[in-house]
């Protein structure tokens, strides 16, 4: 009898050791082997939690477009793309390491590598991310360290660098000057802007708005005030406190620095406004309203009479024109690659176990 207790407290002292073990992984455990690239445990974690994160966004943008958006979302129950929930973060997850797999075989095929600068900005971008933007708390709750997270970032960066050298200037599919300011003009405008949110004001107070802006209107249409005059006012800040921040040696800056860039749709500096500032003629001075939602002063700006755009918004150009075909490249070429999923590394992490911290981040 005594030896049977014994050998019944081995086995139940053995069973709480692998349920505490249960979702924990050794440091270094290959998970997934893409071509020759190997992904950690910790690397696949990170790359399920942000495929966790964008389906999440997706059901909550479809559920806030059917005005259908509850306080408490059961994410699992709703399809994203037609795909079951979690069918879809787990295919998005390995898809994901597939095109890193990718992007790191060409550029080592290429010798292409990210110089010191970008790799400080991919370092320095991680540590802000980690650390005052909550990064830490949901991904080390759920089994990725900070290096993992590190080199995550850096694989992005990588992906960005390779775009550069297959479409930048040099590039084997170089985007020409004239397509990047027939994008530049066709999908952005730059203004003077001064926006109003209705939200949270009383009749009388978006009336009293109302008459400001149209106020400044008839100034600026008669020559009265200037943009940054009115500016400092609307905004409460005196002449003698307003600065603008300094570039450093070599950088180029703004001819004005109040002026705003808005984009069609399509683009990442998508705007309301962006259609109406459209159809504006250079210097022209408008006042705008919105459904009732929300109002603006807009001032339009020639945006190609500043070079400083061309250059600035130079990758995001090339991005718009040759973004997706160069995804599709990528992922055409990840699907080429020999995939080994090591499932006894990977069936530990649990779509439906991921953990989210109660502060947002």
């Amino acid at each position: 009898m005594n030896t049977l207790k014994r050998i019944f407290a081995t086995a139940l002292c053995l069973l709480l050791i692998l349920t505490c073990l249960a979702g924990c992984h050794q440091k270094g455990e290959i998970a997934v082997k893409i071509g020759d690239v190997e992904f950690t445990s910790g690397y696949y974690a990170c790359a399920l939690v942000f495929s966790d994160n964008e389906a999440r966004a997706m059901v909550e943008e479809d559920l806030s477009e059917k005005g259908d958006l509850p306080d408490e979302i059961n994410y699992w129950n709703y399809k994203v793309e037609d795909t079951d929930y979690v069918e879809w973060v787990q295919t998005n997850t390995l898809n994901t390491l597939k095109d890193l797999a990718a992007v790191k075989t060409l550029c080592k095929e290429a010798d292409v590598q990210l110089d010191a600068e970008t790799i400080s900005l991919a370092e320095s971008n991680a540590d802000y991310l980690w650390d005052s933007y909550g990064y830490s708390a949901l991904l080390e709750g759920n089994g990725v360290s900070e290096t993992t997270f590190r080199q995550y970032m850096q694989d992005t960066y990588l992906a960005d660098t390779y775009f550069e050298h297959i479409y930048g200037k040099g590039g084997e599919k170089e985007i020409s000057a004239d397509k990047l300011t027939e994008q530049l003009t066709g999908n952005y405008a730059l203004v003077n802007i001064i926006k109003v949110d209705f939200s949270g004001l009383k009749a009388d107070q978006i009336a009293d708005k109302k008459e400001q802006l149209s106020v400044y209107e008839t100034a600026l249409k008669n020559g009265t005030k200037t943009f940054e005059e009115i500016y400092l006012e609307y905004n409460g800040i005196s002449a003698e406190d307003h600065t603008h921040e300094e570039v450093e040696e070599g950088e180029s800056e703004p001819l004005d620095h109040h002026a705003t860039i808005l984009g069609s749709e399509d683009t990442d500096y998508a705007s309301d406004y962006y259609e109406d500032a459209k159809a504006m003629a250079t210097g022209e001075v408008k006042v705008v309203t919105k459904d009732e939602s929300s109002m603006a002063l807009i001032v339009k700006q020639d945006i190609v009479a500043d070079p400083y755009y061309i250059e600035e918004l130079d990758t995001t150009l090339r991005n718009d024109i040759a973004g997706e075909d160069y995804q599709d490249e990528i992922a055409e070429y990840g699907e080429g690659l020999d995939c080994d999923v090591n499932t006894s590394s990977t069936k530990q992490f649990k779509v439906k176990k991921i953990k989210y911290p109660e502060t947002t981040y």
